[in-house]
């Protein structure tokens, strides 16, 4: 282990060595029971506000290694922004996007059959490859009313152990969708840090009341956070509950 996330603030991680590929191997190489359930839930979200139009700007904010955020935006958009601080994660990311691995294909086939979205049909390789963009940005520094649907999955509370960074990144995610933009956030409950690869990395352990506070000046009434259970936690050092956010910014 090469450094212990407790008390780091973001700037003090170095994102820039972040282990991509090992990420996701441990994360994404396949759908687990609690992926299906975000799915089902955010996917239904985005079709009871959104029209099937593909006239959409969105954005995913700390997009990783993961692309089903992405994904699930993909019926309503002409374009997705893939917003991403590490150097790592944007080179895998430049990769992936030209033509993405097979194992996301089990991921568009359970938005496929949840059938709640017209556009969740064709060639989804291809549309992400003409849609989505990779820019190289920190959390703090979105722009101010800028995207029309937005997701942000295990970002806030995963870069820093400071609660005030998390509450600003946050605050900056809602703040970057325009008013009336549906959005996603994804947080793991009382996470004590995460390692990837060798590295550790911090993390707040939030709760809903955490997400509530932080968020609820920003959000129309129409806002939830929904507890995510799994039979089989993704690892060690939080709850085994994700939280998934679900609301339209003011």
């Amino acid at each position: 282990m090469t450094h212990v996330g407790v008390g780091m603030r973001n700037d003090q991680c170095e994102w820039d060595k972040f282990d991509s590929n090992w990420y996701f191997n441990h994360n994404y190489a396949s759908v687990r029971d609690d992926d299906r359930q975000i799915l089902a839930q955010m996917s239904q979200f985005f079709a009871d506000h959104l029209k099937d139009t593909r006239s959409q700007h969105g954005v995913d904010v700390g997009s990783g290694t993961n692309l089903y955020p992405a994904l699930t935006m993909l019926p309503f958009c002409q374009s997705i922004t893939l917003w991403e601080r590490s150097a790592a994660n944007i080179a895998w990311l430049h990769r992936e996007i030209k033509s993405f691995r097979p194992s996301w294909d089990a991921f568009w086939r359970q938005l496929s059959r949840l059938g709640r979205s017209r556009g969740a049909a064709g060639n989804a390789r291809k549309r992400l490859a003409a849609s989505a963009m990779v820019c190289r940005g920190n959390i703090f520094e979105l722009p101010v009313q800028h995207w029309d649907l937005g997701t942000m999955f295990f970002v806030a509370e995963s870069i820093t152990s400071d609660y005030a960074e998390f509450k600003r990144a946050t605050r900056h995610f809602v703040q970057s969708l325009k008013a009336g933009a549906p959005f996603a956030a994804a947080f793991m409950e009382k996470s004590e840090g995460y390692l990837v690869g060798s590295y550790r990395y911090p993390a707040v352990p939030v709760t809903i009341d955490d997400i509530h506070e932080c968020l609820s000046d920003l959000v129309d009434t129409d806002f939830s956070v929904v507890p995510i259970k799994s039979e089989h936690p993704l690892r060690e050092g939080y709850s085994g509950t994700m939280l998934l956010a679900l609301g339209v910014a003011k």
